[in-house]
């Protein structure tokens, strides 16, 4: 169901995922909970999007679409790596003249290249434009320094990835606890996940609203 406005569609790319043009399979909700607001720097809306775009990225709270995004194509690249590689190990002429045997080699001689060139297209593919009732919709990118614990980090999400890593945070569970107390009390959000390192999504949902419960929220 959608919850916030949805951004123009031209018809050209009416079916067409706005993160990678690949085509749609629904219409996602920026951002996935209404607590997660307080931390964009624009205003909630909605878009299309293909099923593993929309999925492969577990976390939801995050600053703005563009750092949304950015964490999307990030995912892509790692989970295609090894069909991306071919680009970096073949160019198409070298692929097509190559003398591999077999029908498991004919096979990939086949396919290799168009399967890269697709990969590399959805992780350049940038969308359109963002418009929201015929007004263009600005938003900022990211670029504001964010200070946590002594160091000056380049903005609000790579604080967060840093203390995911070093803290062993769930990261779902942090960026929804950070979204409800806001990026002022980030040491403090810190410190409630630190007591929750791996959570199933069913145990997640029940600690986040235990946390919210303990520092009456």
């Amino acid at each position: 169901m959608n919850r916030y406005p949805l951004i123009e569609i031209p018809f050209n790319n009416r079916n067409t995922c706005w993160f990678c043009g690949e085509p749609k399979d629904k219409e996602i909700n920026f951002p996935k909970h209404s607590s997660e607001e307080s931390l964009m720097n624009h205003i909630p809306l909605c878009l299309p999007s293909c099923n593993e775009c929309a999925n492969i990225v577990k976390r939801t709270a995050f600053t703005s679409l563009f750092a949304y995004r950015d964490a999307i194509k990030k995912a892509l690249t790692a989970k295609h790596q090894k069909t991306l590689s071919i680009g970096s190990n073949w160019t198409k002429q070298e692929l097509e003249e190559s003398e591999l045997q077999g029908s498991a080699f004919e096979g990939f001689k086949r396919s290799a290249w168009f399967m890269f060139e697709m990969i590399q297209g959805r992780i350049n593919y940038q969308g359109w434009e963002l418009r929201i009732n015929n007004e263009k919709l600005y938003i900022e990118q990211e670029d504001q320094a964010f200070e946590f614990d002594g160091t000056s980090y380049v903005n609000l999400d790579s604080a967060v990835t840093h203390a995911v890593k070093t803290f062993h945070l769930d990261e779902q569970l942090f960026t929804r606890v950070l979204s409800v107390i806001g990026k002022d009390k980030f040491g403090q959000a810190v410190r409630l996940c630190r007591l929750y390192p791996m959570l199933t999504s069913k145990n997640r949902e029940l600690v986040f609203v235990e946390i919210l419960d303990s520092i009456g929220l």
